[in-house]
């Protein structure tokens, strides 16, 4: 499955329950957001483990942040598994991976350099 736009792209990755995020994601509401993570959110029902790819979002607001932690819940509550890459370079996913494993302990959060 695959959500293109102008501005960003979610899409599978090569293996099952990776995801790719992409480019600018900045939506106008949680509700955007629910809708453009859907595929995720529904993959956490079908797999032990799901990974999410950051690396490649340039810019995601305080919305996509709450989106983001949904599917993070999501997932807790069916006791998958979830590891967030991203990059020690942007400043945001510095700080985010910093944040979200605060609030969820059981995630992985790997940044590369």
């Amino acid at each position: 499955m695959r959500t293109d736009r102008p501005d960003y792209a979610i899409e599978a990755g090569s293996s099952p329950g990776a995801w790719i995020l992409r480019g600018v994601l900045r939506l106008d509401s949680p509700e955007a957001y629910t809708k453009a993570f859907a595929p995720i959110t529904a993959s956490v029902g079908d797999a032990r483990a799901i990974s999410i790819d950051l690396s490649p979002v340039v810019f995601l607001n305080s919305s996509g942040i709450r989106g983001l932690a949904d599917v993070l819940l999501a997932a807790r509550a069916k006791g998958v598994q979830v590891t967030l890459y991203g990059s020690a370079g942007v400043p945001w996913q510095k700080k985010l991976a910093a944040s979200l494993t605060g609030l969820f302990p059981e995630i992985a959060m790997r940044l590369n350099r």
